[in-house]
């Protein structure tokens, strides 16, 4: 029988904003979501959590740098443990814009780029609103 016929199926619990900013921090990688012409889109990048905020970096010259240059984006982050069937994802919508040197933190803590290519535009997601759910197994 199915988790869904013997009713085993996991539990949504709302998480709360202090969770969600402790589970941002421990992942590296994460999507941002913003539009374009052509409706939403949504790009893989490695970030830190840094001082409440979302820090990213891309390529300057990238269709994502034109779109997030200074403007609404939404950032989500999430772990799956498929066979447990259970999980955590955390959204975060808020004000993307191009970091100035003096925001950004120490050269140790800074996101590192994993793909080739000149990704030295670091962009920061300052959160108006955090939310988040969690799978728990019956």
């Amino acid at each position: 029988m199915s988790a869904e016929e013997t009713g085993s199926l996991a539990r949504v619990e709302e998480l709360a904003e202090a969770e969600c900013r402790a589970l941002l921090a421990t992942k590296r990688v994460g999507r941002v979501a913003h539009n374009d012409p052509e409706g939403p889109v949504v790009v893989p990048v490695n970030y830190v959590f840094e001082d409440g905020m979302v820090l990213f970096r891309i390529s300057p010259y990238s269709l994502l740098a034109d779109k997030l240059g200074d403007g609404a984006a939404s950032f989500q982050v999430d772990h799956v443990d498929e066979d447990a069937r259970t999980g955590w994802s955390v959204l975060v919508r808020g004000h993307a814009a191009r970091a100035k040197g003096w925001e950004l933190p120490e050269a140790g803590t800074r996101p590192t780029p994993w793909a080739e290519g000149g990704r030295n535009l670091h962009v920061r997601l300052s959160p108006h609103h955090l939310s988040g759910v969690r799978l728990v197994a019956p």
